[in-house]
């Protein structure tokens, strides 16, 4: 059986227990976006550890020593989150407006980042939340070749495609939740819309997207960068059936993990304890 019928046959294991008691329904859906929001922001730099994030989120605590701005990426991030749970409840569709909302609720206010310029040139970039990018924007791969997002210019129009795309795709009678999610995740970060933020917003739409149709958030671990990295770059070749995969698989934990909250087991996972112990040291 391959990751996305596993998925799927999971997904009815779990709509078997719905509804799903309130209390034991909130305490996964906590969980979730702990680990959401420490994962997610780690993967783009951010230094706060679990058991800070997890201090920060539930109990207002700060962090000593660390900047104020990875504070707020938490706070901003957990905000967009709380938002899109609600959003889901109301089929709220996806538009462009909801995606420059939810980059400003991620960002919070504007900001200026240390950069490169095609040419290697260091530059400081200007980052207004809730617009589109008004400089270009790159990669360079670990052979030194420069990998193009769209232009400010081309932008607009892509995201309206993009929108498009997925309002087409949502109403197909054959439509794959989860190959719809991840497709769409990918297409966002080629385009690469925003000055800043772009990773964390294309990580919530894709899980917005998979909430919409019953199924839990995907949860990319920090310590598995190599591989989420590893499948995008394949993407970028053309080869986008790997990044599918890896999403369904990443699914797949998430609705185990439901599936043990809804019968009242233990949800914490041993990884996750490990790194809150180190946290704590």
């Amino acid at each position: 059986m391959n990751s996305l019928d596993r998925a799927a046959q999971l997904k009815s294991e779990l709509d078997a227990f719905r509804p799903l008691d309130p209390e034991a329904e909130a305490r996964i859906m906590q969980k979730f976006r702990l680990d959401w929001n420490y994962h997610s922001n780690n993967l783009e730099g951010n230094t706060l550890t679990y058991g800070e994030t997890k201090a920060l989120i539930l109990f207002g605590v700060t962090a000593q020593g660390k900047p104020l701005r990875d504070h707020f990426e938490i706070t901003g991030h957990n905000e967009a989150i709380n938002w899109v749970l609600d959003l889901v409840k109301s089929e709220t569709p996806l538009t462009e407006k909801f995606i420059r909302e939810l980059h400003t609720l991620v960002l919070k206010e504007d900001s200026f980042k240390e950069a490169q310029t095609a040419d290697g040139q260091p530059t400081r970039r200007r980052i207004v939340v809730g617009k589109y990018k008004i400089q270009p924007n790159h990669v360079v791969t670990v052979t030194g070749e420069t990998f193009y997002f769209a232009t400010p210019e081309e932008t607009p129009a892509k995201m309206k495609e993009l929108v498009d795309w997925f309002r087409e795709q949502r109403e197909r009678p054959d439509v794959d939740p989860i190959a719809l999610a991840a497709v769409f995740h990918y297409k966002f970060i080629l385009i690469h819309p925003f000055d800043d933020g772009n990773g964390r917003v294309a990580r919530i739409l894709m899980n917005f997207i998979l909430m919409q149709f019953g199924y839990p958030p995907v949860i990319i671990k920090t310590d598995d960068n190599e591989n989420y990295f590893s499948v995008l770059r394949l993407a970028d070749a053309g080869e986008l059936q790997p990044f599918v995969d890896y999403v369904a698989q990443n699914l797949i934990r998430s609705l185990e993990l439901m599936i043990r909250g809804a019968n009242g087991e233990e949800i914490e996972e041993p990884e996750n304890l490990g790194v809150l112990l180190r946290s704590l040291r």
